[in-house]
C-alpha cells in the first residue's frame, strides 16, 4: 500500500471515529423490540467460514457461468433451509441471465415497507473472491440465519445481487423496479468486502450519503452498544456521492440514485486488501473475528433500525416516519451511467465525514447539534492531516 493511501485512511478512520465519539449511544426501543443482545450472540464464526468455504471459486456470469449458478443455488438453499421463501428475479446482461435472490420476512406493523440487507455473490473472472464478496454473502446468510425466527415491524428482504462485478447490473434492476412501482424502502445496507485486515488496522467503513443520516445513526447506536470493540468510521457524503464517485463502487449506490436511504459496509477494498480481484483472493486471507463482529454489528443496526422509536410516539420510526432523511436530486443522465461507471480506486481524500444520529425524531441522542458536530469532525481532521505532515517532515 503507498504511504499517502495509508495516511488518508488515517486520516479518515480518526476523523470518523471521533464524530462518532461525539454523541451518546442512545436507543429508543419500540414496543415491540425483540433482545439484541440475544440475537446477535446468535451469529457463529465457523457458519461464516462454512459459507465462505462453500462459494470460495471464481464465479462470473460470463466466465464462469456454471460457477455462478452453483453459488445462487447454494444461497437459494441455505435461505430455504431457514425457513424462507425465496423468489427469484432473473436479471439480464448481454447475454446472460442470472436472477437476483430475495428471501421475505414479512413485517408485522407496516409490512409494505421494505428494508434490504443484500450482498452481492459474483466475483470478477478467475478470482475466488473469498472476501470480494464471499464474506459479504456469508454474512448475509447469518444474518438471515438469526433472525429467522425474529419478527419485525416492517419486511426485509434478504438479497443476493448477481452481476454486481459487470456494472451492479442486479441491484440497479432492483432500485429501478422498485421506483417504478412505487416501493417503499425504508433502507437498505450492502454489505461489500467484510472479511479483510491488516496490521495497520481492522475497522470497518460504513458509507452513507446525505439521504441516508437515519440509517448510518442506527448502525452507529447498534455498533456502539451491541459491538463496542468493532472500530468503524462512519461517513456520509454529500449528495449521492458525486464529488467521490468510487464511493458508488457497490450495490448501494443505484437505490441512492431512486431516492432511497442506503449505506456500504466495507472493509475498504483495494485500500487495504493486496488480493482484491486477484486470484490470491482466498479463505485463507480472511479474518474471520472480525468478519464475525461486522456481521453481528451488521444484525444489530437491522433490528435497531426497524425497531427504534426516535419520537417516542409508540411506533418504529421505519414505519412512521419518512423514507428519506433529506431528498436528494440525481440527473437522469447520472442514473444512466451508474451501471457501468466504477472507477478503480478511491479516492485519497474524503472529508464529509459523519457520525450524527437522526435528522428528525432522534431527541436524547447527546444535545449536539448535526452541524456543530460535523464541524468538529473536519476539525479534528484538519489536526489529523497537520499532525501526519509534521511527523512525515521530521521523520527526513
Amino acid at each position: 500500500m503507498k504511504p499517502n493511501i495509508r495516511l488518508a485512511l488515517f486520516i479518515l478512520v480518526v476523523a470518523g471515529m471521533f464524530a462518532a465519539s461525539l454523541t451518546g449511544p442512545a436507543s429508543f426501543a419500540g414496543p415491540d423490540r425483540p433482545d439484541i443482545a440475544a440475537l446477535v450472540d446468535r451469529v457463529e464464526q465457523e457458519r461464516l467460514r462454512a459459507h465462505v468455504d462453500a462459494i470460495d471459486e471464481p464465479r462470473n456470469a460470463f466466465d464462469q457461468p456454471e460457477a455462478l449458478q452453483r453459488t445462487a443455488g447454494y444461497v437459494q438453499g441455505e435461505l430455504e433451509d431457514y425457513g424462507y421463501p425465496v423468489r427469484l428475479e432473473p436479471v439480464s446482461f448481454s447475454d446472460a441471465t442470472f436472477p437476483n435472490l430475495i428471501a421475505v420476512q414479512e413485517g408485522t406493523s407496516c409490512s409494505e415497507r421494505v428494508f434490504i440487507v443484500g450482498a452481492h455473490y459474483d466475483s470478477v473472472r478467475d478470482t475466488p473472491g473469498a472476501d470480494d464478496n464471499a464474506s459479504g454473502v456469508a454474512a448475509m446468510l447469518e444474518i438471515a440465519r438469526s433472525l429467522a425466527d425474529t419478527p419485525l415491524p416492517a419486511t426485509v428482504w434478504f438479497t443476493g445481487f448477481t452481476m454486481e462485478e459487470n456494472g451492479l447490473v442486479g441491484s440497479f434492476n432492483m432500485a429501478m423496479d422498485a421506483a417504478e412501482a412505487g416501493l417503499e424502502i425504508v433502507g437498505m445496507m450492502s454489505l461489500e468486502m467484510v472479511g479483510y485486515t491488516t496490521e495497520e488496522g481492522d475497522f470497518i467503513v460504513v458509507l452513507g450519503n446525505t439521504a441516508s443520516v437515519r440509517l448510518t445513526g442506527a448502525y452507529r447506536r447498534a455498533q456502539e452498544y451491541y459491538v463496542p470493540d468493532l472500530p468503524i468510521a462512519i461517513l456520509n457524503l454529500l449528495g449521492n456521492g458525486e464529488e467521490q464517485p468510487d464511493s458508488r463502487r457497490g450495490d448501494h449506490a443505484p437505490f441512492w440514485d431512486r431516492g432511497y436511504q442506503a449505506m456500504m459496509v466495507t472493509d475498504t477494498a483495494n485500500f487495504r486488501n493486496p488480493n482484491y480481484h486477484e486470484p490470491t483472493d482466498t479463505i485463507d486471507t480472511l479474518d474471520f473475528a472480525f468478519m464475525t463482529n461486522v456481521t453481528r454489528a451488521m444484525l444489530a443496526t437491522t433490528v435497531e433500525y426497524l425497531t427504534y422509536d426516535g419520537d417516542a410516539d409508540g411506533q418504529p420510526d421505519a414505519c412512521s416516519g419518512p423514507l428519506i432523511a433529506t431528498p436528494t436530486a440525481t440527473p437522469e443522465e447520472l442514473l444512466e451511467e451508474s451501471p457501468s461507471a466504477i472507477p478503480e480506486a478511491m479516492p485519497t481524500s474524503v472529508v464529509d465525514v459523519d457520525g450524527l444520529p437522526e435528522a428528525s425524531g432522534g431527541a436524547g441522542d447527546g444535545g449536539l447539534s448535526g452541524s456543530f458536530v460535523l464541524w468538529l469532525a473536519v476539525g479534528a481532521l484538519v489536526v489529523a492531516v497537520a499532525a501526519a505532515v509534521a511527523l512525515r517532515r521530521s521523520a527526513r
